[in-house]
């Protein structure tokens, strides 16, 4: 398995309360396909924060987000999945998954 680093932005319209189950779910993709979930960064300096650009979002123009960044371990033809559900997740405004580098490889 490869070490991985995953941005999240997830919309500013999802509740505080609703904000755990939504980080949970995406936890959830990594875990259905066998991975680990090393940790989960949503505070300081993430959480609630100014986006760069407007992105049109369901008909909105939205200016802010929730910024989660995700460490976890996967096997790497399975991190596609991964991208396909948060594709299809309408909380999830953007994501980036980027390989973590090994001093061994």
């Amino acid at each position: 398995m490869r070490n991985y680093e995953m941005m999240v932005v997830i919309t500013p319209q999802t509740a505080e309360e609703e904000l755990t189950g939504a980080l949970d779910q995406v936890s959830g993709y990594i875990t259905g396909i066998g991975g680990e979930v090393n940790e989960i960064l949503k505070e300081n300096p993430w959480g609630r924060r100014r986006l760069a650009y407007p992105i049109r979002h369901n008909g909105q123009d939205l200016r802010d987000g929730f910024y989660a960044l995700y460490h976890f371990k996967a096997n790497a033809p399975r991190v596609i999945e991964i991208e396909r559900n948060l594709k299809l997740n309408d909380r999830v405004l953007r994501h980036m998954v980027v390989k973590q580098g090994d001093e061994d490889e």
